[in-house]
């Protein structure tokens, strides 16, 4: 998709977590722009699921209910509960957190997540965007909106509703106040009726994207990987073969690595142009 949109990046930006880094790494080789910087730091890691981590989701759901996995994922400030520094995904076991453990939270909402993204947003990616340097953010979904939700000006109480899916990227245009453009039609998105940006896919590939994966964490009665079989399972086999086997699809957090939505194996950016920026 991103190929195809004919957009060029000058510099990329993504996590600590390698299932990030490796669609990162996709993504720029298949566009043919290996040869960008790429900067990694945690405070784009996906949000910490503290005690949770680890843990398959549809047992969560089945353990605590629905509703109450629903806010700990999508409300705006209710963390799960906190890990245990004898947690097997601690991140003192990581050797890539050695240097910082003391700034790694042993769990956070998405108001934590939020105010730690606003620091890398205000240090690094600002800077560039107003440079006019075109911008690929490759995250992850809690990470992504909370950055869409600064963007968008989305209301606390709003954002449960906001849900991103995998491997579709979302282009922003920005104006020089980093403020987000109208999209060509004028109208907010269809599948979420919440943002300005473009999905690069289509908004209903995106909401049928969208519903899949509602009824795969929260419909306890379906037990089978509704993904099996998909376009992107093909895409998932291949990229193994290219790289390896990625981590299993439990909650994530800094020690954990599965291919979430990530704005995944397109990537989730943002972009800029001289006057406009754009944000994918």
């Amino acid at each position: 998709m991103l190929r195809s949109s004919g957009m060029l990046f000058d510099e990329a930006h993504t996590s600590l977590l390698r299932r990030s880094i490796r669609t990162t790494n996709l993504v720029l080789m298949e566009m043919g722009q290996e040869y960008i910087p790429v900067q990694k730091h945690w405070r784009l890691n996906e949000r910490s699921y503290g005690d949770l981590v680890g843990l398959n989701k549809k047992e969560i759901v089945k353990k605590f209910g629905k509703e109450q996995v629903l806010r700990w994922r999508r409300s705006y400030d209710e963390p799960p509960p906190p890990m245990n520094e004898d947690h097997d995904h601690h991140p003192k076991r990581d050797p890539r957190y050695r240097l910082m453990l003391d700034e790694i939270p042993s769990s956070e909402s998405l108001k934590c997540t939020k105010a730690r993204s606003k620091i890398y947003w205000d240090d690094v990616i600002a800077p560039s965007l107003r440079s006019g340097k075109t911008v690929l953010i490759v995250g992850h979904e809690n990470n992504l909106r909370s950055l869409i939700m600064r963007l968008e000006g989305i209301l606390p109480d709003d954002i449960i509703n906001l849900n991103l899916p995998r491997a579709v990227p979302l282009a922003y245009r920005l104006d020089k106040d980093l403020k987000p453009l109208p999209r060509m039609d004028g109208k907010l998105d269809e599948a979420t009726g919440m943002l300005r940006g473009t999905w690069l896919g289509g908004d209903e590939a995106v909401q049928e994207i969208l519903d899949r994966d509602c009824k795969q964490v929260y419909d306890t009665s379906i037990e089978q990987n509704l993904e099996k079989g998909s376009d992107r399972d093909k895409w998932r086999m291949w990229t193994e073969l290219a790289i390896g086997e990625a981590e299993d699809e439990s909650f994530s957090a800094h020690a954990r690595s599965h291919i979430h939505r990530n704005v995944n194996n397109n990537a989730g950016e943002k972009q800029v142009e001289c006057e406009e920026k754009r944000m994918v």
